[in-house]
């Protein structure tokens, strides 16, 4: 049970345009302080798709167009888990939490 919430965690959700280029998410948090997840994702514009969270010491290829073609073709399954480009992984830099106020 325990690899399974894992796995849930390491996973999150980008929006892509049809060019493949990444668009704005928009995710509402859950209301516990402690709990550092996104739970629900929309995309204003762009098709969602669920990408991995780089994992410590990992970083995503450059921004390309030569990327957002391969991302393209890449998510017609809706997810880029498990999809290389230029032998790095498709995946984002976690987001910083919210900084705490005083």
């Amino acid at each position: 049970m325990f690899s399974a919430l894992w796995l849930a965690a390491a996973i999150t959700t980008v929006c892509l345009e049809p060019s493949g280029a990444l668009s704005p998410v928009i995710c509402t948090a859950p209301a516990s302080r402690l709990d550092a997840r996104r739970e629900v994702c929309e995309c204003p514009t762009g098709r969602r798709t669920e990408v991995p969270i780089c994992a410590a010491g990992e970083k995503p290829p450059p921004e390309t167009r030569a990327l957002n073609a391969f991302r393209r073709e890449a998510a017609a399954d809706g997810s880029l888990a498990g999809d290389r480009f230029q032998d790095r992984p498709l995946c984002v830099v976690p987001s910083a939490p919210p900084a705490r106020r005083p």
